[in-house]
């Protein structure tokens, strides 16, 4: 049985909960053992109970900087907790679509290789990167939005190591300007959570692609 880790914060809260994850997966027929780890509340989860813990995340966000950081090989209470994993999932919130120029593009792809040479070195292991779902109109611009298109498919497209694979969200989200699609929106302009029936398709595409590993 392969252990799945999924490390997130409140999109991916939202998933869990509204989209309702877990129960999606204990419908299929995989063999996996699913958990999630919620950055934002230091949170533990698995299809049986969830608990506290005292993990701390480099910049205490999940940030591609922040991924990069912990998967740098310096030793941590939470990376040697991630390792016990078959499968870690990772993915950064909204507010990382907000992309201001090339400069910050080319640096974050720059953070999303290097995290991925370091699952190469780990040929037991699997990586599967959540590209960031996109933002409100309101809350970027439309050139920003346009980076952010072009990170994900450069994620999606660039050859990261036979053991990394992405799932594509910004694009399972966005509209054609690279914002968060209307039907996925809520009610207040400024808010770029995804809304309730965002949540159900993304774990649903989550539950899918696990069941073809």
């Amino acid at each position: 049985m392969k252990k799945i880790l999924f490390i997130h914060r409140s999109v991916g809260e939202n998933a869990i909960v509204q989209g309702s994850l877990y129960s999606k997966l204990s419908q299929t027929s995989i063999d996996l053992e699913f958990s999630d780890f919620n950055q934002n509340t230091s949170v533990y989860r698995d299809m049986l109970d969830s608990k506290n813990t005292d993990f701390k995340m480099p910049g205490e966000n999940t940030r591609p900087k922040d991924y990069s950081s912990l998967f740098s090989g310096k030793h941590s209470k939470l990376l040697d907790f991630v390792l016990d994993f078959d499968i870690i999932i990772i993915k950064s919130c909204y507010p990382n679509s907000n992309i201001k120029n090339k400069s910050e593009l080319e640096q974050i792809k720059s953070r999303y290789s290097d995290i991925s040479k370091f699952f190469i070195g780990k040929t037991d292991k699997k990586l599967i990167i959540l590209s960031s779902p996109p933002l409100q109109p309101l809350m970027t611009s439309r050139s920003n939005a346009n980076k952010a298109r072009e990170l994900a498919v450069w994620l999606e497209t660039t050859k990261l190591g036979s053991n990394v694979s992405v799932i594509n969200l910004h694009n399972l989200l966005a509209d054609k300007s690279g914002r968060l699609n209307i039907r996925y929106r809520r009610i207040l302009p400024f808010n770029s959570h995804p809304n309730k029936k965002a949540n159900k398709l993304i774990a649903q595409e989550l539950a899918n692609y696990l069941s073809r590993i």
